[in-house]
């Protein structure tokens, strides 16, 4: 989920401190992985409380998936129909199919601690104007939005200490069952999306085809030459293009592939300029992908930040002139008329806050402000409509259609 402090806490190894949900993007990446690790490695002792359902029912990619009323777990659930599904809530996950299809995943805790794995889904289908709850709590690892109604997950799998199980509900979250297998997919199909997901959390993942009205799966036939590791199950999609960061296996150099014919061939650039990244902490290139064939990559090794932006399968290496040195936080997205905006987190007296740098066609970054968004709010995300949205620490969903004027969502 985003912003879990226990994340910074078992990257950091330090005790918790009283700030907010934010920090350094690179140091949340590995405590995710610490965690998950921690976490599979602790499902045999108690699957019951960890896993979405129970050993019978997550035969892993079944065939013919039995229904899972759920998968409930022990915890508060959200009053349904709730208007203001934020209201003393904290959001661990937000999604979007599209600016009306919004899903929330939210936590209910009075006081610190609490188990943050266990969240309620709610969702809605107007925009936010109302929500409904969907079902039971639950604890996923991984909730990724496929269509409108599709939701795909992974939990851990209680038959292996590192294992993972891939889930999918039909019914925007209200019942999961084991996501079924489709054996080899040539491509992906029309409407759906490519998500990168391995059965093992200490292995590199391998990219899948998900169908939307199904939920079938199935491994892709073609898979781009990468080391890849992503803690964000759906790979990015834009004007035709699939994009999947890794490092190039012989080089350990940072790499992107990219398809334009749903899966099916893939041709990838390794920034051969870039520095070999260390083998026991490499990190792939954040991707921010706009309406068009344009994207961004921006690579993070040893504390040195390059930024590169792509026109179809031609990358070039921007200038950095302008950002402040130690940029903390590898994060970006590109706004409706092509600015690049990265993401600097700074540690405030309340919290970690976040300070924005833009540039344009390749000019130098200058700070910005973004009209409406709390300096608190959390990484600025795109639905594949254009639509952007972003929680804040507060329990508050911020949208916006153009990337620089935002307005609440939900309240508290």
């Amino acid at each position: 989920m985003t912003g879990l402090r226990e994340l910074f806490e078992d990257a950091a190894g330090s005790p918790a401190r009283p700030s907010g949900l934010l920090t350094a993007n690179e140091v949340y990446d590995a405590g995710r992985r610490r965690h998950r690790r921690r976490r599979a490695a602790t499902t045999v002792a108690g699957a019951a409380a960890l896993t979405l359902v129970t050993v019978a029912a997550v035969n892993l990619l079944a065939p013919v998936p039995p229904s899972v009323d759920g998968p409930p777990l022990d915890g508060p659930a959200t009053p349904t129909g709730n208007p203001d599904p934020a209201t003393g809530s904290r959001i661990r996950w937000a999604g979007a199919a599209d600016r009306d299809h919004l899903y929330l995943a939210l936590s209910h805790c009075a006081d610190e601690p609490c188990r943050k794995q266990t969240v309620a889904v709610v969702r809605s289908s107007d925009g936010g104007r109302t929500w409904s709850d969907r079902g039971a709590p639950i604890a996923p690892d991984a909730l990724t939005v496929v269509g409108p109604d599709t939701l795909i997950t992974t939990a851990p799998d209680a038959r292996s200490a590192a294992g993972t199980a891939l889930l999918a509900s039909l019914d925007g979250g209200r019942t999961w069952a084991a996501a079924p297998s489709t054996g080899t997919a040539e491509a992906v199909p029309d409407g759906g999306v490519a998500i990168c997901w391995s059965a093992r959390a200490d292995q590199p993942c391998v990219l899948h085809a998900v169908d939307p009205t199904t939920g079938g799966v199935g491994r892709l036939a073609a898979q781009p030459p990468l080391n890849r590791r992503t803690d964000e199950l759906r790979i990015e999609e834009s004007a035709g293009r699939l994009r999947i960061a890794g490092t190039d296996p012989t080089t350990r150099k940072p790499a992107v592939s990219t398809s334009t014919d749903a899966g099916r061939t893939w041709s990838t650039h390794v920034f051969t300029d870039a520095p070999a990244c260390p083998e026991q902490r490499c990190e792939p290139p954040m991707l921010a992908v706009t309406g068009t064939a344009t994207a961004y990559a921006v690579v993070s090794v040893d504390g040195l930040r390059t930024v590169y932006r792509a026109d179809g399968t031609r990358w070039q290496r921007l200038t950095t002139a302008g950002l402040p040195d130690g940029l903390a936080g590898t994060g970006s997205f590109v706004t409706a008329d092509g600015t690049h905006v990265l993401t600097q987190l700074l540690n405030g007296r309340d919290g970690d806050v976040r300070r924005y740098w833009a540039a344009r066609d390749g000019d130098a970054y200058r700070a910005v402000e973004l009209d409406g968004l709390p300096k608190s709010a959390e990484a600025v995300r795109r639905a594949p409509d254009g639509w952007f949205y972003a929680p804040d620490a507060d329990g508050t969903l911020y949208g916006s259609t153009d990337g620089w004027r935002w307005s609440p969502v939900t309240h508290r």
